[in-house]
């Protein structure tokens, strides 16, 4: 990990998307902290409605108190639409002292007639405020919650409040909604004093069956529906802010303890690559019981494979040679001393000799070659649900009419009439080989007289195999050399068959195609006599 950049190594690729995945839901619950202001859309209705109900009933208060008034005075109704002066004392009880809510009464021409905030406070009261400067903490909270509500706004396309002064509004003219009250009708409103407070406000009539002797406007603060607003926008915010950082440390856990080991394995397979040592393992991830751990024990499982063909490579490289270089000696020396005698018998012998060697290069080279291709040609061919029995049987047929001279004893088993009793995924050339191989070698064992038996049947613990066998009546095969007899280039022959007939390589190859299809092939002692060889396979996987 030396040569890797330092950015790189802390901060990864992978550990990047893993942590944009990760801050994903805060997206998702920033975008929640935004609906936070519907909230105040609802409050505002909430207040603009009890506000609309207060101000009906002062309103209707204030037309019946004005109505009385002109009752009991000599003044004939109709004769002045305006509001008694005795009418006002009615409002300051309907408000109540030092209530949040404020009513101006106006006159049919628009002007102001009564102002419950100047009756409120006796005049002999003087207030006095010492203006102080607000902590940092405290304004950088301010600002923050105004950011999220203009942001909100935006997002939301929340329309911007109109600015209109909460004080001096002597007159109608100044306000729209009062306008309208004029006329009859019920107006709901908000605004923002210059400072940026909040007003909420209702204006309404004040009218006596169908003549308006007035308007009406009662408003009142919206501080406490900001404060509770920016409360909630606060602990959201303050909520987002742990639940960022908290993801970003769990991210970075999470996106290290992947991405690390990774890194580790990563490099440890270049070192591998680049050693000089081909028998180097790649670094072991101990404790790691997950999908790394499995990673690493089967990268380690690869490279031992690896390291292991490498090995067999060169194993079989070298033995090329020793039994190529057998039978080039012998014919080096032939020629040599064929060109030294005269006798042309001796030369014909030596000539036999020669010829004789050139047949045995000529075998082991086509047979080293069949080696070499096998796994290769094995692992790119494609396989064939075969019935194995109907295969062997067709075998048997093909080699009896090929060693008619050859007893061959062939038996199923298993009758089983199901055709796919017996079905396997295999390369039929490949197995065929198999077979071919088998014979021959029983064959050379076999006494002429006795027969060769042959047999197939299902095995396995749980019936998922079959295994086919081939018995001869030969001397049969050591203890010691029974695995030892499909070793690359072991023949052991009679001291009475010729040598470099056989090239040693038969049965290594029949079991190297065996093990390619996941099934094996080994040897054994038959009963009485001769030797035995199996050939398990497994059965296809019916779908």
């Amino acid at each position: 990990m030396g040569d890797e950049p330092l950015l790189k190594r802390l901060v990864s690729p992978l550990s990047i998307r893993i942590l944009l995945i990760m801050l994903l839901p805060l997206v998702l619950f920033f975008i929640g902290i935004l609906a936070v202001d519907r909230y105040r859309i609802v409050l505002i209705d909430a207040e603009l409605s009890a506000l609309k109900r207060q101000g009906d009933t002062l309103a209707r208060s204030l037309a019946l108190a004005d109505t009385d008034t002109y009752n009991n005075t000599d003044n004939p109704r109709g004769a002045n639409r305006d509001l008694a002066p005795s009418t006002l004392r009615h409002v300051l009880p309907l408000v109540g002292y030092g209530s949040s809510l404020r009513a101006r009464i106006y006159q049919p021409s628009g002007r102001i007639m009564a102002d419950t905030a100047k009756k409120q406070m006796p005049d002999s009261v003087v207030q006095m405020s010492v203006r102080t400067q607000e902590p940092f903490l405290g304004s950088l909270k301010h600002k923050i919650i105004a950011s999220i509500s203009r942001f909100s706004n935006f997002v939301n396309g929340v329309e911007k409040l109109p600015e209109m002064p909460n004080r001096r509004l002597y007159s109608a003219n100044q306000i729209p909604a009062l306008k309208s009250a004029m006329m009859g009708r019920k107006v709901s409103m908000s605004w923002r004093t210059p400072s940026g407070e909040l007003v909420l406000g209702v204006a309404l009539p004040i009218q006596e069956v169908r003549v308006v002797r007035g308007a009406l406007l009662l408003t009142k603060n919206g501080s406490d529906i900001e404060a509770e607003i920016a409360k909630v926008q606060w602990a959201f915010f303050l909520l987002l802010c742990a639940m960022f950082f908290l993801t970003i440390i769990l991210g970075l856990y999470l996106s290290r303890s992947i991405t690390r080991p990774i890194v580790e394995l990563a490099a440890s397979a270049r070192r591998v690559a680049k050693a000089k040592d081909k028998s180097m393992k790649i670094t072991n991830l101990p404790n790691r019981n997950d999908e790394i751990g499995d990673l690493s024990k089967a990268l380690q499982e690869m490279t031992d494979d690896l390291q292991e063909r490498i090995k067999a490579t060169a194993g079989f490289a070298a033995d090329v040679a020793h039994e190529l270089k057998n039978p080039l000696t012998s014919l080096r020396s032939a020629a040599e001393t064929f060109s030294r005698i005269k006798n042309q018998s001796q030369q014909h012998l030596l000539m036999g000799v020669i010829l004789e060697d050139v047949t045995r290069l000529d075998r082991l080279i086509t047979d080293i070659s069949q080696a070499s291709r096998v796994e290769a040609e094995l692992a790119q061919t494609h396989r064939d649900n075969v019935d194995f029995s109907a295969l062997v049987d067709s075998w048997v047929s093909m080699m009896r009419d090929r060693y008619p001279d050859i007893k061959l004893s062939w038996k199923q088993i298993d009758k089983s009439q199901d055709k796919t009793h017996f079905e396997v995924s295999i390369h039929t050339g490949r197995i065929i080989q198999i077979l071919d191989n088998l014979l021959a070698n029983a064959i050379s064992f076999n006494p002429p007289e006795r027969e060769i038996g042959l047999e197939l049947y299902i095995t396995g613990r749980n019936k998922q195999k079959i295994c086919f066998s081939i018995r001869d009546h030969g001397r049969g095969i050591p203890d010691a050399n029974l695995d030892t007899i499909f070793n690359r280039f072991y023949s052991q022959r009679t001291n009475d068959e010729a040598f470099g007939h056989h090239s040693g390589l038969g049965l290594s190859i029949a079991r190297q195609i065996a093990e390619a299809h996941g099934g094996d092939l080994y040897a054994g002692h038959a009963a009485g006599n001769g030797a035995i060889f199996f050939l398990e396979l497994p059965l296809a996987k019916q779908t």
